[in-house]
């Protein structure tokens, strides 16, 4: 046998070589290949754990938005009553000496209406707004008390949203009448305004 190999290992020498040399190179291949591999492919814990923080934000989104497309009706209401922004102290006024006219007690009525006072809430602050309320002193003189009343009335019906009664005294009552003296707080909501960093600096 040792004869035979001793024979037979001259002849086959260079073709073991040869496949020795190709499986080392086959071998190292594999090890460039694996490595390029790696370090190519995406860390698929990382990609599944930002895939995951996507979708909670995609769905906070969505959340969100329906919670506005649900309180959004609601929000115009507010709007339209005064509630929120604009200018509605000239609009309350004019409600009001209207309502006087309709009902021809223009002459015995009389109004002040006080510079707004701002009401501390934790919620305006959280919502970066400003809620202030707005005093209306009322006055009637020789007016009848279903009068009165029916001013009264009409002049919350048309601000229900943003109008509380405080007060409402009715005095002297004589032949001609009665005295009505009544305080009516409106209240108001606007966005606090922007800081502005740089003027700070």
């Amino acid at each position: 046998m040792n004869q035979r190999w001793s024979v037979v290992r001259p002849l086959v020498r260079p073709a073991l070589m040869l496949l020795v040399q190709v499986a080392a190179a086959l071998m190292l291949m594999s090890a460039i290949l694996w490595g390029v591999q790696s370090f190519m492919s995406p860390d698929w814990r990382q990609a599944d754990s930002t895939l995951q923080a996507a979708q909670a934000q995609l769905d906070e989104a969505r959340q969100e938005q329906a919670d506005v497309q649900t309180h959004l009706p609601r929000f115009h209401q507010l709007v339209a009553a005064g509630l929120l922004g604009g200018e509605p102290r000239a609009a309350w006024v004019e409600d009001l000496l209207h309502t006087a006219r309709q009902q021809g007690l223009q002459d015995q009525v009389s109004f002040s209406l006080a510079a707004p006072e701002s009401v501390e809430l934790p919620q305006s602050e959280l919502a970066q707004s400003r809620v202030q309320r707005h005093v209306l002193e009322l006055q009637m003189t020789q007016v009848h008390e279903v009068e009165a009343l029916r001013l009264i009335q009409q002049l919350q019906a048309r601000h229900a949203e943003v109008t509380r009664m405080a007060s409402c005294l009715f005095a002297q009552p004589t032949p001609a009448g009665l005295s009505v003296q009544c305080r009516i707080n409106f209240l108001h909501i606007d966005p606090t305004p922007a800081t502005d960093n740089n003027a700070s600096e």
